[in-house]
């Protein structure tokens, strides 16, 4: 009898290659494709690589003093027009005053020390007719400033009273003088400088001849300071030409200091640095740090 054909040896041979056949060609499209070269990271194409933008550099303070970038790299204040209120000597009078000129020293100031890098924020003022204690410590006796400006909270004092009464009284460019000096030491904040003369002051000593030295540099850079404001806003708007050149000669008539108590600097010197930058208005004429010992006593 003849065997059915499923039981064929021949015939289970060749479904069983088939089978062997069928399975090995699952296995080879299943297996990952080998591709030589390097990982990469991410999804990008690696022919158009992407670079992600970098976050813009923040503007820092630069703790140094004769070599101190914005003096070794001069910069100049550009013409600024100031529109200050009619001045008067009452409380409110005098406030809105100084408010009008820290908005006109923020115009000038601004720009060039944020060209430079530099960071800038506007100060507060404080033009209570009373000076107050502060964060700076207690307030000067009036005999020792009429007016002064405090680091720790950035502030501009402006005792509207002291003033009027011991400081500039009716003389419009006696108040402006003040003003744009006190703005002076907020530049020096702003730059790194009066940090950096601080440091100084506390290693020599407040009261010692290097640290009053020091002190000197720092205030008569404050005078400087205002002289090259003063120079950029001459002629403009409501500072007239004139106003500014009596604002600027005011510091001729500071007042004399003991030389145990010498931290501003004599007369002859506050009114030559004033004068400085006045003529130059350039930050390079106000390096006190660099300047012999003679031009700063």
């Amino acid at each position: 009898m003849t065997q059915p054909a499923k039981n064929n040896p021949v015939l289970l041979a060749g479904v069983f290659v088939l089978v062997v056949a069928f399975v090995l060609g699952i296995g080879q499209l299943s297996r990952p494709r080998v591709v030589t070269g390097h990982a990469l990271a991410g999804s990008r194409p690696a022919s158009t690589p992407q670079t992600e933008p970098s976050a813009p550099i923040r503007p820092r303070a630069v703790f140094r003093l004769a070599d101190h970038p914005i003096l070794v790299k001069p910069v100049s204040l550009t013409p600024v027009t100031c529109s200050l209120p009619p001045f008067g000597t009452a409380d409110a009078q005098l406030a809105a005053y100084y408010a009008a000129g820290v908005e006109c020293l923020d115009a000038a100031w601004g720009p060039v020390l944020a060209g430079a890098n530099l960071p800038f924020d506007r100060p507060a003022l404080d033009a209570s007719p009373v000076l107050r204690d502060g964060p700076c410590g207690a307030a000067p006796e009036s005999d020792h400033a009429v007016a002064y400006y405090c680091g720790r909270n950035r502030t501009i004092y402006m005792p509207t009273a002291r003033l009027r009464d011991n400081g500039g009284g009716d003389t419009p460019a006696t108040h402006l003088a003040t003003l744009s000096h006190e703005y002076g030491h907020h530049v020096q904040v702003l730059t790194g400088l009066l940090r950096a003369a601080d440091l100084k002051i506390t290693d020599a000593g407040e009261k010692t001849p290097a640290g009053l030295e020091m002190s000197r540099r720092i205030e008569l850079q404050a005078n400087c300071f205002a002289g090259m404001f003063l120079s950029a806003a001459a002629g403009r708007g409501s500072l007239t030409a004139g106003l500014a050149r009596q604002a600027q000669e005011d510091f001729r008539f500071a007042i004399e200091e003991k030389p145990e108590d010498n931290a501003h600097g004599s007369a002859k010197n506050q009114a030559q640095w004033a004068g400085a930058g006045f003529k130059a208005n350039s930050t390079d004429a106000c390096n006190t740090f660099s300047a012999p010992a003679a031009q700063v006593s």
